[in-house]
């Protein structure tokens, strides 16, 4: 278990890795066996919040999750930039954040946005490609036994099971045509655009409060900034 961050971030953007990402992985619609999954995390750690993130070009998306605050529960979504479960797929190993107020290369939105304190994640892949993390938060310091971690590892690894399923066991690194690039781009786009028109439309529904729609808007501000290119195969 690594309690450093990876300084070598490449990996986020490789575009075997970003390849991997489909409709089936960055679906809102609730799994229930993922979500049965992070609800057994949160009681195995006792932390309160635990999430299947998944860590694409400009989002870390939330396929399942339990704890979030409602302006999360309506994006399903942050940054990419603010995450801690980028340094997971960066390092593509486990990382455990004790007191994150201790670390200054983390990202700091989160921490002050939402007051995370403790960290823990475990890599999670779809056809050996690690594309997030099961994690879970705390809003105060705290370490877990070793017995927790391995067994929260476990748990990993069936999310991955289940990733894997989920995406139908699709061929990766096939070279794509022009169109079918355009078509990856504009699916891309639109998938990480979603959890801002979500944000709003809880917003004008009357589900979330000016506060939470402000603090969700922030969370996803750079969403606003131009997409990285799309992978050129896979």
């Amino acid at each position: 278990m690594n309690s450093r961050l990876p300084e070598d971030l490449s990996a986020l953007d490789d575009t075997g890795r970003l390849s991997s990402f489909d409709p089936a992985l960055l679906d809102s619609t609730p799994d229930p066996e993922l979500q049965a999954i992070v609800s057994e995390a949160t009681a195995l750690s006792g932390f309160p919040i635990s999430l299947v993130s998944l860590v694409a070009r400009k989002i870390q998306f939330f396929r399942a999750h339990v704890g979030l605050p409602p302006d999360l529960v309506a994006a399903l979504a942050t940054d990419r930039c603010t995450s801690f479960c980028q340094f997971v797929v960066a390092g593509e190993q486990g990382l455990e954040v004790e007191d994150a107020t201790s670390m200054s290369s983390l990202p700091r939105d989160l921490i002050e946005r939402y007051g995370i304190r403790a960290y823990v994640g475990f890599p999670v892949r779809v056809l050996g490609r690690t594309v997030g993390s099961l994690c879970v938060i705390d809003v105060k310091p705290a370490r877990l036994e070793a017995e927790v971690l391995a067994k929260l590892e476990e748990l990993a690894l069936r999310v991955s099971a289940r990733l894997e399923r989920l995406a139908n066991q699709k061929p990766v690194y096939k070279p794509l045509s022009e169109a079918d690039e355009k078509a990856w781009r504009a699916w891309m786009d639109v998938a990480e655009l979603q959890p801002l028109m979500s944000l709003g439309e809880r917003f004008s529904e009357g589900k979330l409060s000016l506060e939470e729609f402000q603090r969700g808007l922030g969370a996803l501000a750079g969403l606003v900034a131009q997409p990285p290119a799309p992978p050129s195969e896979r």
